[in-house]
């Protein structure tokens, strides 16, 4: 296994174990725990195998064995496995703990290198010039202030009135009607999907499926 590896990264040495040995490597789904010396089994059963190295095979061996999915699946009462899938020892409550520990440890230092890129982000940000646009004149630039305000207090809009809306029939309305549902200061429009008992059922535009009191029914 010491000529040249055509296997060349963790993740390809990973795939080509777990077709290699199914029973005892895993992609997906739940991992199994590895039998204590799996990778001098390994080197052994490989010994012929010009796929991979032992420097590379030692490597992809810690990167299984440190992912979250394989820290997960050290249990207390799970049986460890050999490459055939043969049970081995049963893990204790210590082997729980430390498996534990190393999956704290590691969430920690991803979350504190997501931060480290926040703040690096951020000062990136911060640095970059900012980029001054020249605000083109208007038509109307040369208006006295005063004319401007007096223009813009003629043609305000006058306020709308208030629509006002009641508790609507049930017993006129369909599956497939549209109608305004109450939940807020302001109605939405909704279409009715059921009609029971003691509720009815609403889609709004969002798509957003809707449980509400026949009262909050509006028309």
């Amino acid at each position: 296994m010491e000529n040249q590896s055509k296997l060349k990264t963790s993740k390809e040495i990973i795939s080509y174990l777990s077709a290699e040995f199914p029973q005892c490597f895993t992609l997906e789904g739940d991992a199994k725990p590895l039998k204590i010396g799996i990778f001098q089994d390994l080197v052994t059963r490989l010994a012929d195998d010009e796929n991979v190295s032992n420097a590379k095979l030692r490597s992809a061996l810690r990167t299984y064995t440190m992912s979250w999915r394989y820290l997960h699946s050290i249990k207390e009462g799970v049986h460890r496995v050999d490459l055939d899938g043969n049970s081995g020892e049963v893990l204790t409550a210590e082997h729980v703990a430390h498996a534990q520990q190393q999956l704290k440890e590691a969430k920690e230092k991803v979350k504190a290198q997501r931060i480290a890129e926040s703040k690096n982000n951020k000062k990136s940000d911060k640095s970059a010039p900012a980029k001054f646009v020249k605000k083109p004149k208007t038509a109307n630039s040369s208006v006295n202030p005063k004319t401007k305000e007096t223009n813009k207090t003629a043609v305000a809009p006058k306020a709308q009135p208030a629509v006002s809306y009641k508790k609507a029939d049930l017993s006129r309305l369909n599956v497939g009607d549209e109608v305004k549902v109450s939940l807020s200061r302001n109605p939405v429009s909704a279409t009715l999907t059921a009609i029971e008992k003691d509720c009815v059922k609403v889609k709004i535009a969002s798509g957003m499926e809707l449980t509400v009191k026949p009262e909050h029914i509006v028309v």
